[in-house]
């Protein structure tokens, strides 16, 4: 090989490129970022036409790579697709102990619940506990999305000191990933001094479309700070009901802690 010149296997494009499998790839790279995605933000990301984008998520959701979410209109996750990332996802992990108090609390409140993970200014969903109502939120496990816009980021990010979070969000205002509507972050501060004060941080549409959630910080021993939190298709949330959710997930946050901490 001469001086120079890069591996074959190196940064190499495909001799008979197909571009509707590479779009296809793309559409279903863009749910690393978000849980779900409109025909709009298809199209803009890959960069076809709304025809386009809507024939790639229509093929897609024919082998049950996507399904069409019946509230919202926007395509999430299909069971192809869960079940394929579940293959790659070890059984086992830090939080496993976690599961039987997820699956409680799912239970008692007929919600999915998750568990997230801060990651600068992402959070990452690290265990998910999946409702069984016929109306609900799927699966979030292994999940990312902006820390500023989810419930279980925000309240991850009020126990911060506010020169953390200056460094984490620099610039006044915070855009939203895939053309959501953008924050302000003098606005964000004020949030994270709410959260604080009352120890529970809310998400009413702001990550996902016709998606609430809400979230409390759990403090357990050796592992990193993580947020407990309940997802609820927007429908289904009332001032009422928050009250009752922020009662439960602490019930449950006292008791993951102490089996942490065991």
């Amino acid at each position: 090989m001469s001086q120079g010149a890069e591996s074959p296997d190196v940064g190499r494009s495909p001799r008979y490129p197909i571009e509707s499998v590479a779009n296809a790839g793309r559409v279903l790279e863009m749910f690393s970022t978000a849980r779900e995605l409109r025909i709009s933000d298809v199209a803009n990301v890959v960069g076809v036409s709304l025809s386009t984008a809507h024939r790639l998520l229509t093929t897609l959701e024919a082998i049950d790579f996507v399904r069409q979410n019946a509230t919202t209109r926007c395509y999430e996750p299909g069971p192809a697709l869960v079940d394929l990332a579940s293959a790659m996802v070890p059984r086992e992990s830090r939080w496993s102990f976690a599961r039987p108090y997820l699956a409680a609390l799912s239970e008692r409140v007929g919600e999915t619940v998750n568990l997230m993970l801060l990651q600068g200014t992402e959070v990452s969903f690290v265990e998910s506990v999946e409702s069984t109502s016929s109306v609900r939120v799927g699966s979030r496990l292994g999940a990312i999305m902006a820390a500023h816009s989810t419930s279980g980021g925000k309240i991850l990010l009020a126990a911060l000191p506010k020169e953390a979070v200056l460094d984490l969000y620099p610039d006044a205002q915070i855009e939203h990933p895939l053309g959501g509507k953008d924050v302000q972050r003098k606005d964000l501060l004020a949030e994270m001094r709410r959260s604080a004060k009352r120890g529970y941080a809310t998400n009413f549409g702001e990550s996902e479309a016709g998606i609430s959630g809400v979230a409390v910080r759990v403090v357990a021993g050796s592992l990193p700070d993580f947020a407990l939190a309940v997802s609820v298709p927007s429908g289904r949330v009332s001032a009422a009901r928050v009250g009752e959710l922020v009662e439960e997930l602490r019930a449950t946050a006292e008791a993951i802690s102490s089996a942490a901490g065991a």
